[in-house]
């Protein structure tokens, strides 16, 4: 293939609006560059900028002509000599799996990045055509030693989050100013899609990170920062290095393109293969260049065949490479004020950041996780007594030589010390006698760096254990001096959507409500989305083998929540409850709500909060004989959804109340009233009761409460303030068990209840 070039600008353009072919490649880096067009007109018309101060630089360092090396026909070569040094920082996104990498990782990672970038890799193979075309970068990064605050560092920080699992753009969390720090992300997977080896990473170019600044940066899987040469093809993105084959819009193998360097010519690309000679597009590939006078007044006969070992290529060649040309272009960007990259060189910046200046020693950050067995991969911060919890020692920052713990809750060891690597960071067993919550206080000692002490109060949960009668039952309805602090609730990622005590309820001020009214608002929704969360509620430990020969239990309860879209498909929030009777973690599902049933309140905008008893909904749950043991716990996890295209929920707040477990399959927590009703509910009940009462006409209600012997117990007098009202019953004035009658009189009528107390 012959292909006749005049050098009007060194770069392409890439033009607003295109369409990229969907393939499964391993850089996602052009299909984002895509969405951001789409997104901001702006990135096209920074891209031309950029171009036209590329071809500007280019022509200032005395480069009229894009070749590689002396000899060449024509050429002229100018030497640069000068380094480029680069502050990094790099976020690990994790959730303790693989992902959470030892800093000694990514100090390789840095190390095979200043090698390369420093023409110091391995180019042995590279195969003799492209030899003389071999480009020194003199690109050296340094980890920040000095954070935006100018406290020291080592360039590293740790972020637990869901968002790992293929948050993306959502997952660059932690975001240090991006015109001083080039920020590296590293998360479990790219993509929401969990296919392994899809997309191994992506980056931003200059033109989209002035645009989306908050995005800019490189973000990549865990297991390839090290591998497959990931890492030094995404830092090429970065510094506005095009695809070998990226004018042709399609992908790897596909179809002849260019990247707007000469001394690459064109190819197709190659995918996951090194046919160390391509000849498919740049047969008699050569260019001819014209003089200021517009004469042509050179020609460079380059290789012809593909530059397969590029590093901009996807190949899987051993040995690879930049080229002269490449170079050039990357120094450009290095020198635009386009994306910021001629900041982060800077010599006050570079103080700023501390780059290059040696690692300080800083104690250890302790951090630890977990689990229900040393095996498994789940978090857990609830277990049962005498049930073993292991730990994990997770502290970073520093080689730890020694950790201290110590535990509270009648732990069999509440003391436990290590000072071998492999007790320190492997997985050990803790039983706790006592229920509650356990305080844990872990010590970590650095190499020669001190000792940091925390104390984790409230760190994980031991059950607690309640028998029940069928004849009683159970009832938790979150009061303050109940038993509302036996049932934990766990925000495992410390964000905003989470389990909390509610200051509403069905007859009183207290509940237990799921906040996911999505608070981010404007910048702040560019990460954070709730895709992938979840957050637990845990019961009190229930006895219900007296419940094993009736046929008969129920769990009841009243709930009100709101949705923020009108959309059936987009509601899809989830509170899924299961059960658990082996006390080893093995969850079986009960029942689970969603859509219409959770929102029983339809769309509403605004942060939902019910404004009386007609909000509430009832549900009823039969329990399953399997789950009438001598020791089960119910657990309520709440999964928040998102609209698939803004990535903010359009869920919106949940409450729940008055849970009880009954042998009677009516729902006694019914209070949906007609228009004239007077209810006395909860009926039966072992402790407070109330008189609701709906009345539109009436403004005033009074109540007697007499037992079966006809004496008055109780007397009460209330102005009705709307159409729905409640006078409280206290447990005291009922509180032998029995049957009492109950007259309401509103206005002119009369209603006289029955009210069982057991």
């Amino acid at each position: 293939m012959r292909k006749n070039y005049l050098y009007l600008a060194f770069a392409m353009s890439l033009l607003a609006g295109r369409t990229y072919a969907q393939h499964a490649q391993p850089c996602a880096t052009d299909e984002m560059h895509h969405h951001y067009q789409k997104m901001n007109p702006l990135v096209a018309e920074y891209e031309k900028e950029l171009n036209e101060q590329i071809a500007a630089y280019i022509a200032s360092k005395g480069r009229t002509r894009n070749v590689a090396a002396k000899g060449t026909e024509g050429g002229s070569v100018h030497h640069d000599t000068d380094y480029y040094d680069i502050p990094v920082v790099v976020h690990i996104m994790h959730s303790f799996g693989g992902e959470y990498v030892k800093d000694s990782n990514i100090y390789v990672m840095m190390d095979n990045l200043n090698k390369f970038y420093s023409k110091q890799n391995d180019l042995s193979g590279i195969i003799q055509p492209f030899k003389k075309y071999i480009g020194n970068a003199k690109i050296r990064f340094h980890l920040a030693t000095k954070d935006p605050e100018g406290k020291p560092t080592k360039g590293i920080t740790r972020r637990l989050t869901y968002l790992t699992y293929g948050g993306d753009d959502q997952a660059k969390i932690d975001l240090w100013p991006p015109r001083n720090y080039f920020n590296i992300w590293i998360e479990n997977r790219i993509g929401l899609t969990p296919t392994a080896g899809t997309t191994l990473a992506y980056s931003t170019f200059p033109a989209s990170a002035e645009a989306y600044p908050f995005s800019d940066g490189v973000i990549a899987a865990f297991s390839y920062i090290n591998d497959k040469n990931t890492m030094e093809h995404e830092v090429g993105h970065y510094f506005n290095l095009q695809h070998t084959w990226s004018s042709s819009l399609a992908g790897p193998g596909e179809a002849c393109g260019d990247d707007g360097v000469d001394d690459t010519p064109p190819t197709k690309g190659n995918f996951s293969t090194c046919p160390l000679y391509d000849t498919n597009c740049a047969t008699n590939y050569y260019k001819i260049y014209v003089s200021a006078s517009g004469f042509a007044d050179s020609l460079v006969n380059y290789p012809d065949t593909a530059n397969v070992q590029n590093v901009m290529n996807y190949s899987s060649c051993p040995n690879i490479m930049l080229s002269e040309g490449q170079i050039w272009r990357m120094r450009a960007a290095l020198n635009s004020n386009i994306g910021g990259r001629n900041n982060l060189w800077d010599s006050t910046n570079l103080s700023i950041t501390g780059a290059g200046d040696p690692l300080p020693d800083l104690p250890p950050v302790t951090e630890f996780v977990t689990r229900a067995s040393a095996a498994s991969n789940v978090i857990t911060l609830f277990t049962f007594p005498g049930v073993p919890l292991f730990f994990t020692n997770k502290s970073w920052r520093d080689t730890v030589i020694k950790t201290e713990w110590s535990f509270t809750n009648g732990a069999a060891t509440p003391n436990v010390t290590h000072n071998s690597y492999a007790a320190i960071n492997g997985a050990f067993g803790n039983t706790f006698a006592d229920p509650g919550w356990v305080n844990i206080n872990l010590a970590a000692s650095g190499n020669n760096s001190g000792t940091t002490s925390t104390m984790y109060e409230k760190a994980v949960f031991v059950s607690d254990l309640q028998g029940i009668d069928p004849l009683t039952g159970y009832l938790e309805d979150f009061q303050e001096g109940g038993k509302r602090d036996k049932w934990p609730y766990f925000n495992y990622y410390k964000n905003n959507m989470k389990w909390q005590q509610g200051n509403v309820g069905v007859y009183d001020n207290n509940c237990i409500m799921y906040q996911g009214f999505d608070t981010r608002t404007g910048m702040e929704q560019t990460t954070g989305t709730p895709v992938g969360d979840f957050d637990d509620l845990y019961s009190i430990a229930y006895d219900l083998s007296k419940f094993a020969g009736s046929g008969k239990c129920f769990m009841h309860f009243n709930y009100t929540g709101a949705s923020r879209s009108t959309l059936n498909t987009n509601i899809n929030d989830t509170l899924v409850i299961e059960y658990s009777t082996d006390k080893k973690h093995v969850w079986l599902p009960l029942a689970t709500m969603a859509k219409a049933e959770l929102c029983n309140k339809g769309a509403i905008a605004t942060a939902y909060t019910p404004d009386g008893i007609d909000d509430w909904a009832s549900k009823s749950i039969s329990i399953p004989t399997a789950a009438r043991t001598s020791y089960v716990v119910f657990r309520f996890r709440y999964k928040p959804g998102v609209n698939k295209t803004t990535l903010q929920s359009t869920g919106n707040n949940f409450y729940m109340d008055r849970i009880q477990i009954t042998p009677w399959a009516a729902d006694v927590n019914d209070v949906n009233m007609a228009s004239t009703e007077v209810r006395v509910v909860p009926n039966p009940t072992q402790g407070d009761a109330w008189v609701v009462i709906k009345d539109a006409a009436a403004t005033e209600a009074s109540i007697v409460v007499t037992d079966i012997t006809g004496k008055v117990v109780y007397k009460a007098q209330q102005a009705l303030t709307g159409t729905t009202a409640r006078i409280m019953i206290p447990a005291q004035a009922i509180g032998t068990p029995g049957m009492y009658l109950v007259q309401t009189l509103t206005g002119s009528q009369v209603s006289t209840q029955k009210l069982v107390v057991y």
